[in-house]
């Protein structure tokens, strides 16, 4: 997200500084390295940017929120460096390089370091941190679990517990750190940031099946929606993707698996879904007190931004027309 649509991106340069400051800090050559190589000399994950926009969106100080877009850059890394330690699906990975081990030792480290960004931030921020982290774990051992989410519903819990918690965290914590005194718009901007994380994750599961990059979740044997989706409807395939899931072949069925996707619509359901998340993600913005100043707008328009940015890519892959409603 360049300056040219959202002018805080200015701050990107603050946040580097800040994370290479912290990693610095703990005199250990290696974790600084992989945090250069994985954060900070490349391009910062876009949803650093959630905690100053929504600081501002709540009539804050963008630059207040400078500290936890810091703490979010280090729990994204060691949510990753678990993820991929645990799931071992990506090419590039620090535990590919480190071994299982170290990366795991590296991961908590940076968790650690999420902490220390906050040390002086507010106790609301804090807390909201605390309780989105947690969220995340326990997400992150249901999904560990075989067989623990096997329909949709269980599956939609899923989301909102990984991706939509980490996205909640981003901007409920943002806004708390630039306005404590505003606790139901910082909630407002949470729940934002929840149903943008869902959006993200139907996206990533659609990317998985229909346009992987790398082993994709068919051959890697991964239930996500798409598949949960075609076990849930009606249709003449259904009992012989139930035996294919049920049996563990999807692997060795990606093929004819895809195949039964494509006849039942799935891209088109799911899209649907992701632009319904959109759609009441907006609303939690149109809910917050009328626009202030340039700053509230500017921080406003960022989370739109965002939220459409996420969904253009395959709305029109799927000829679905992205509302503006």
């Amino acid at each position: 997200m360049s300056d040219q649509f959202n002018p805080l991106t200015r701050f990107f340069p603050d946040i580097r500084e800040r994370i290479d400051a912290l990693a610095r800090a703990c005199e250990w050559p290696e974790f600084e390295r992989q945090i250069a190589r994985h954060l900070t000399h490349t391009q910062l994950p876009p949803h650093v940017i959630l905690p100053l926009a929504s600081a501002a969106a709540v009539s804050g100080e963008p630059e207040k929120a400078l500290s936890v877009a810091a703490a979010c850059g280090f729990l994204i890394a060691a949510t990753r460096w678990f993820d991929d330690v645990q799931d071992r699906d990506r090419e590039e990975s620090l535990w590919r390089e480190v071994g299982s081990g170290r990366a795991v030792n590296m991961a908590a480290t940076a968790l650690t370091v999420a902490w220390q960004a906050l040390v002086e931030e507010s106790k609301e921020a804090r807390h909201a941190f605390g309780r989105y982290t947690i969220a995340l774990a326990c997400a992150q051992d249901l999904d560990l679990m075989s067989g623990a989410a096997r329909t949709i519903d269980d599956y939609w819990q899923l989301m909102r517990g990984k991706t939509g918690a980490a996205l909640a965290l981003a901007c409920e914590a943002g806004a708390l750190a630039a306005r404590a005194d505003r606790t139901d718009e910082a909630e407002l901007c949470g729940t934002f940031g929840e149903h943008l994380g869902v959006l993200m994750q139907i996206l990533d599961d659609l990317d998985g099946v229909f346009r992987p990059d790398g082993i994709g979740d068919l051959a890697a044997g991964k239930v996500t929606l798409p598949v949960l989706y075609g076990l849930a409807i009606d249709h003449e395939a259904r009992e012989e993707l139930d035996e294919i899931v049920h049996c563990g072949l999807l692997p060795a069925c990606g093929e004819r698996v895809l195949a039964i996707l494509n006849t039942i619509d799935t891209r088109e359901f799911l899209v649907w879904n992701a632009l319904e998340e959109r759609r009441q993600a907006l609303e939690c913005l149109d809910r917050l007190p009328p626009v202030q100043d340039e700053t509230t707008e500017q921080g406003r328009d960022a989370l739109r931004a965002f939220a459409d940015l996420l969904v253009v890519d395959w709305e029109e892959l799927s000829g679905l027309e992205l509302s503006t409603k």
